[in-house]
């Protein structure tokens, strides 16, 4: 293309980019953005705001404030911590504020830039899929049309005002096809290892989608062959694999680091079926992901048109994806074998949009007949979808969506029919689709956002619901008389677990899809902690349990007086304001504990939770090593209580709830005074798999627990909670019938948390932090073997004591260790990405290699 058809083609992107966001812009002079209410506001906000604040003070692998600790270019590689266009992103942003353009980059600021940032990708979107579809032989105007088609997509939207970081992937997906087919017409490999280098840097989950759609590709091209073709095939199997060793290399700094991070993830296995082949939505009608245009279906239909092999290419590609549409199999291997997620399907939008740019372009030759067959394949079919779709409903009277497609289609097979040999006229007429696609776009918007849904406004983002002064204040103020280290805040808004981030505190949840998995092992199943609501990829709280919260420098919890909060024990109310009370931890634990006490994870699992809380007060629990500690075993006051059936029946484990509310009472008797707590432990399955989420109590304690046939269930069932002492334990559960087992109950009188509290004080040992650096220095004069920090442990952390590089431990079954020498200790635990000295080295050999590659290739082809 020349010039200024370059600078056409860009300035139509932006207008067209601004056009389908035009309603959004609208919202946005209303103080209204778009961004999703769910995870828009719980992940995609909190991480920009986090990781931002991060970059500036130029901490990029690891924070202490995300979670309980965590590496963030690792953990957060599948949001934006190895993304290119966030680091553009925050680069301007930077640049903006520096000089005074932007006042305060804060939450609320995220939301109103997120429209400008999902318009300038899109316009990028549109430039790069024309400059594809364009090489592709695609006749210029079609070429743009098709970009359009492509990227102002219902596929794209979903994925910006909900997951913006999805939307990336609509910018690489055309390069790695642009890089096959330089290699195959031009013998140029270097697009494609641009691409496939850009794709692994980028997000390591859609590297695996673009990889299984380029190992489809790379074999449909070898069927189908183009007239432009140069290299053979056997030459081409060569340049694939140094291609993909390359880029393989190059990425390698942020792709090895990332898979490193979602292997050390937990997510309980998809325990659900997974069929072949289900048709759960009709797109030709609505579709929440792949809405076929009518012009594709029209152009299906048409015989002389596959004379055209790009045609057939593009075609036979949108065909299969139509029915992988269709194939929760499919969704389920797109999503690395686990639960079905159809966030492949811009991969069949790309396809179909080339094929009816390619139908354009070579529509003048079709005869009338052929148009007319085409048009009695696009009616039956819509009549068909209608037909057989119980959920659709035809209905003459607008603004039914059947009505509006029919009438659609029909408008478009009749102007084909009568201007398809005029270039112009035909030009016109993608020029009338666009606008009423535009028209449709920013419709959908309004309706499904604003008259059916949520969108988050300046209003709501500075309110007690998310982002309140009357509450970080008091947060903040504490803190900022506190000399801790790290003085943790309990405190979420509702269930956003990513509150400290969007707050600015160090607190003890997180919500992520790739999360420490020792962390959710420890909460899951280590100390079987409920965390008031059943829901995989996060943590939150410690269930009010002291023992944790003393352990992991939890020094305050914030209260909103409006609603009936539990408070542990010890907590002491240290400030207040008309909505909230911030109570205060008494008996926190030191940052640093050294000990010479040791037990075994091994020999602790057949005792109950509250007894290894106990083992980490009194001493340290090692995955390996020798233990010296003595276990001592609590009494199960259910040997002597009673139990009761209310509302049902609970005989053989199994409780039948036949009234609405039901459950079981356990009497256990004369209770004595140092019994402060109860810890009460069970295990509970609803039998049905089908039945909804459920409410359970116990006593004044309130949790969720998600329905067995949501992805989202974590299938952990064992429970323990803590509560009040009381002479009566009641139970309570929706009507249904329950698995009930596993029944445990010891109370606490929190000696052993006195006796930590007083001997722990005694010891000097004196702690500094240095970005990704832990210093400790402590004095050994009493023969203590081991130190323990409240620091999750994962790879990538390294521990030298004086001077000399150590055996990492991991100790308390999720935390960082180390052992001890007699007499001074100077210990530095440090952190890098897991395998990132591996990870620079193999980029720079890869820079290297595809440098001296490209420059023997332009000797190569340099005239002689």
């Amino acid at each position: 293309m020349r010039y200024k058809q370059w600078l056409v083609i860009g300035m139509g992107s932006i207008l067209i980019a601004v056009l389908a966001h035009a309603f959004f812009f609208y919202e946005w002079m209303n103080n209204r953005f778009m961004v999703g209410p769910n995870d828009g506001l719980g992940q995609i906000v909190p991480f920009k705001h986090f990781l931002y604040n991060q970059y500036k003070k130029g901490e990029f692998f690891y924070s202490f404030q995300f979670g309980i600790g965590g590496g963030i270019y690792a953990q957060l590689a599948y949001y934006f911590s190895t993304s290119t266009i966030f680091y553009i992103t925050c680069l301007l942003v930077y640049l903006g504020e520096a000089i005074g353009f932007f006042n305060r980059v804060d939450p609320v600021f995220w939301g109103q830039a997120a429209v400008f940032i999902n318009t300038i990708r899109l316009s990028l979107v549109l430039v790069i899929a024309t400059y594809v579809f364009h090489y592709m032989k695609i006749a210029l105007p079609y070429a743009f049309f098709s970009a359009f088609l492509y990227g102002v997509s219902i596929m794209y939207f979903g994925h910006a005002i909900y997951w913006e970081f999805f939307t990336d992937c609509f910018l690489w997906l055309p390069l790695l096809v642009l890089g096959v087919e330089k290699l195959i017409r031009e013998e140029n490999p270097f697009w494609l290892v641009l691409a496939m280098s850009l794709t692994l840097l980028n997000n390591f989950y859609f590297a695996y989608v673009n990889f299984v759609f380029i190992s489809l590709y790379v074999p449909a091209r070898w069927l189908i062959q183009l007239p432009e073709d140069r290299l053979s095939f056997q030459k081409q199997l060569g340049h694939y694999v140094l291609i993909v060793l390359l880029s393989f290399m190059i990425g390698a700094i942020a792709f090895i680091p990332a898979v490193s991070g979602f292997l050390n993830n937990y997510r309980p296995e998809f325990t659900g079926s997974i069929s072949l082949f289900e048709l759960h939505d009709n797109i030709l009608y609505e579709s929440r992901y792949l809405l076929l245009p009518p012009l594709f279906v029209l152009f299906v239909f048409i015989k002389n048109l596959y004379r055209d092999k790009t045609f057939l290419l593009f075609t036979s590609i949108a065909l299969l994806f139509v029915v992988f549409h269709y194939s929760p199999f499919i969704a389920s291997a797109f999503n690395g074998f686990s639960a079905p997620q159809f966030r492949f399907e811009y991969i069949g939008v790309f396809a179909i949009s080339g094929a009816v740019g390619k139908g354009l372009t070579h529509l003048k030759h079709a005869t009338n007949t052929q148009l007319i067959l085409g048009g009695a394949g696009l009616f039956t079919i819509y009549m068909l979808g209608n037909f057989f779709d119980e959920r659709v409903t035809f209905s003459l009277t607008p603004p039914n969506h059947v009505f509006i497609f029919a009438l659609w289609a029909a408008a478009i097979g009749a102007s084909l029919l009568s201007i398809r040999k005029s270039a112009r006229r035909l030009n016109l007429l993608c020029v009338v689709m666009v606008l009423f696609h535009l028209v449709l776009v920013n419709s959908g918007a309004r309706l499904i956002f604003s008259e059916t849904g949520f969108i988050p406004s300046h209003s709501f983002m500075t309110s007690r619901k998310y982002h309140s002064d009357e509450q970080s204040s008091l947060i903040h103020q504490a803190l900022d008389e506190n000399r801790s280290l790290f003085a943790r805040t309990e405190w979420m808004t509702d269930t956003r677990n990513n509150t400290p981030l969007i707050q600015g505190f160090y607190g003890n949840s997180a919500y992520s899809s790739v999360l420490n998995g020792d962390i959710l092992r420890f909460y899951y199943d280590d100390l079987e902690i409920d965390m008031g609501r059943e829901s995989v990829s996060r943590f939150s709280g410690f269930g009010d349990r002291t023992h944790l919260h003393s352990l992991m420098q939890v020094q305050y919890k914030l209260v909103d007086k409006y609603r009936q909060t539990p408070i542990p024990y010890g907590f002491r109310p240290h400030s207040e304001n008309e909505g909230y009370i911030l109570y205060e931890n008494k008996h926190v634990l030191p940052f640093a504990r050294a000990t010479s006490i040791t037990f075994q994870e091994k020999d602790l699992n057949r005792f109950s939770p509250l007894v290894r809380e106990h083992a980490m007060l009194k001493g340290i629990i090692l995955e390996n090593g020798e233990a010296n500690g003595q276990v001592e075993d609590l009494y199960n006051l259910m040997e002597t209580a009673q139990i009761t059936a209310i509302g049902g029946t609970y005989e053989k484990e199994t409780l039948h709830i036949t009234e609405n509310v039901g459950g079981i009472d356990i009497t256990i008797g004369e209770r004595r005074e140092t019994e402060i707590d109860d810890y009460f432990s069970f295990f509970l399955q609803n039998q049905s798999k089908t039945a909804p989420l459920f409410t359970l109590k116990i006593n004044d304690y309130e949790t969720t627990r998600k329905s067995r046939s949501s992805v989202y269930k974590t299938d952990i069932n064992a429970i323990t909670v803590r509560i009040p002492s009381n002479n009566v334990i009641s139970l309570r559960v929706p009507k249904g019938n329950y698995t009930l087992k596993n029944l445990g109950l010891r109370s606490e009188s929190y000696q052993v948390l006195q006796e930590a509290y007083e001997r722990d004080h005694i010891k000097q040992i004196d702690v500094e932090v240095d970005g990704r650096n832990i210093h400790v220095n402590y004095d050994n004069t009493v023969h203590d073997t081991y130190l323990a920090l409240p620091i999750p442990y994962e790879k990538g952390w390294e521990v030298k004591v004086n001077g000399k590089k150590q055996p990492l431990q991991k100790v308390n079954y999720a935390f960082l260790g180390s052992t001890l020498y007699e007499g001074v200790n100077e210990i530095t635990f440090s952190y890098l990405p897991p395998y990132f000295r591996l990870a620079v080295t193999l980029s720079s050999l890869g820079l290297l290699g595809a440098g001296g590659w490209l420059r023997h290739y332009r000797q190569k082809r340099r005239p002689q």
